[in-house]
């Protein structure tokens, strides 16, 4: 049982997106009973359809800023497993007011309800983006700060962060906020693979990398990013005088986005397609170039990714493809 024997129930945010999918995935078929809530604007029904028509499996299309929907759902629940958000980190340029609701907004909707029904365990997917610029030539600790984010993704988070943790502190909460790498799989519906695979499908001759070329960063595999959560709330407890604990969550390799987009043209067996740098410091407003962060809490307590960057970009970029095979989990 990836959660262990004292959980039952689960509430799972963000449920039909594409790491929540994969959690529905991984926790249906052990008999854990689940209670999926999604407003569909990054997931997909598509993604969870197989698992709907087990009785341990139940979906509700409603969005988690609601809080007479979220208190309805919360009664009874043993976990909050809270994924929502909006990941879309370059459409939120245009609409800041996203990550507001539905990072932070939606953060203190969930944990509002969880004190009014007296449920006490979450599991929280933060971000590297909340390192901000501290992560871009120096490996960070989770205790780097000041914590200044450079998008309002990252802002939502430290947030949502904040607010977790008082409630911790107030109410008597228990949670474990992980602060993941760029977490890589099949379904994704943006990010880097995402894009290469499209621009090489509009044009297979010449592939284009926005910024400078020296990016790089933590890539790892959905499978390994939920198992790591599971690991650290099975394994890692907490106590009144420290109800909550934040860790870093990925691989300790990083790959360079000139690597990644090799490994995309070769997967595509588009061995004549030229890259093509385009030199800007910054892929987008909010980007950060390079993202370096070390996983040694994790490590320390048992815990490792079992692929490098470069194994899982390479796993991921097939899973894209549908390669025969690749979809089997590494965990």
């Amino acid at each position: 049982m990836i959660l262990g024997s004292g959980v039952k129930k689960v509430l799972l945010t963000g449920g039909a997106g594409f790491i929540g999918s994969h959690v529905v995935e991984l926790l249906a078929p052990q008999g854990y009973e689940i209670t999926i809530v999604d407003n569909l604007s990054n997931g997909q029904l598509s993604y969870i359809e197989a698992y709907l028509s087990r009785p341990n499996v139940r979906f509700v299309e409603g969005d988690v800023a609601d809080a007479d929907l979220v208190d309805k759902l919360m009664v009874g629940q043993d976990l909050v497993w809270h994924l929502a958000a909006n990941t879309d980190i370059i459409g939120s340029h245009d609409q800041p007011q996203r990550d507001l609701k539905d990072c932070t907004i939606a953060t203190f909707t969930v944990l509002n309800g969880m004190r009014k029904a007296g449920v006490r365990n979450l599991l929280f997917s933060s971000t590297g983006a909340v390192y901000g610029n501290l992560c871009i030539d120096d490996y960070v600790n989770e205790s780097a700060g000041p914590l200044l984010p450079v998008s309002s993704y990252g802002a939502g988070k430290v947030a949502s962060e904040a607010f977790i943790a008082s409630f911790c502190h107030v109410y008597g909460l228990r949670a474990w906020m992980y602060r993941f790498g760029n977490v890589l799989g099949a379904r994704m519906t943006h990010g880097v693979i995402f894009d290469f695979l499209r621009r090489l499908r509009e044009n297979p001759k010449e592939l284009l990398i926005l910024g400078d070329g020296r990016q790089e960063k933590n890539y790892f595999l959905v499978e390994e990013c939920i198992s790591g959560m599971a690991y650290g709330f099975r394994e890692i407890a907490l106590t009144d005088a420290d109800p909550c604990i934040v860790l870093n969550l990925g691989t300790t390799t990083v790959t360079r986005v000139v690597d990644l987009a090799a490994i995309v043209v070769r997967e595509m067996g588009l061995t004549d397609a030229k890259l093509k740098i385009q030199g800007a410091p910054r892929a987008w407003p909010g980007d950060q170039p390079r993202v370096h962060f070390s996983v040694d809490q994790m490590s320390a307590r048992g815990w490792k990714a079992k692929k490098s960057s470069d194994e899982a970009v390479t796993i991921a970029v097939q899973r894209m493809l549908d390669k025969p095979g690749s979809r089997e989990f590494v965990v």
